[in-house]
């Protein structure tokens, strides 16, 4: 079956598979032409966008990855996963006080129905801090979500790196003793 024989439900469907589980850059290629294609049907579901800038991210495409987010917040302006999308990609851009504010939104429009990226936002709004040099805010971000979602690996991973390095500076080295001094 051709791609010009698929409906734009199904190019969706095969593009997300392949980036869901891609076996090599073959398969992100694929996905792209694949949302391409969707995007020619109907360019302007925001849907479309957001999955063409989670492939150009797959790419490692950010200029071009931020661009597809742009233009699916101008379709789904009231949708966290637009924001947050906008927020991953700029923070690859090294974008991070833009990133932190797009995090700001995206838990604005966070509904019930989107509920299930509540985790992530935590993520990266605490990751966010910590590379911003924000390590109280980071650390008080990662314990809020972790009350929110307790099994989270994700925020526990995110929380103890920061947790080690504390301990870490607040360890002293002890003097063994004078240099030049023979142990035996």
């Amino acid at each position: 079956m051709s791609v010009l024989d698929l409906s734009f439900e199904e190019l969706m469907e095969m593009a997300s598979g392949l980036l869901a589980n891609p076996d090599s850059m073959g398969a992100i290629h694929e996905a792209n032409d694949y949302v391409n294609h969707a995007l020619y049907l109907r360019p302007l579901e925001g849907s479309a966008w957001l999955l063409k800038s989670q492939v150009m991210s797959s790419l490692e495409d950010d200029p071009s990855a931020l661009a597809a987010a742009e233009m699916a917040l101008r379709r789904l302006p009231r949708a966290a996963e637009a924001h947050y999308t906008r927020a991953a990609v700029l923070a690859d851009l090294e974008r991070f006080p833009e990133s932190l504010r797009a995090v700001g939104r995206s838990f604005k429009c966070l509904s019930e129905e989107e509920g299930w990226l509540e985790e992530d936002l935590y993520f990266l709004k605490g990751a966010l801090l910590d590379v911003m040099g924000r390590e109280e805010d980071a650390v008080s971000t990662f314990e809020k979500g972790l009350e929110r979602h307790p099994g989270s690996e994700i925020l526990r991973g995110g929380l103890e790196p920061i947790r080690r390095e504390r301990m870490r500076r607040h360890l002293r080295v002890i003097d063994g003793g004078k240099r030049g001094t023979p142990l035996m």
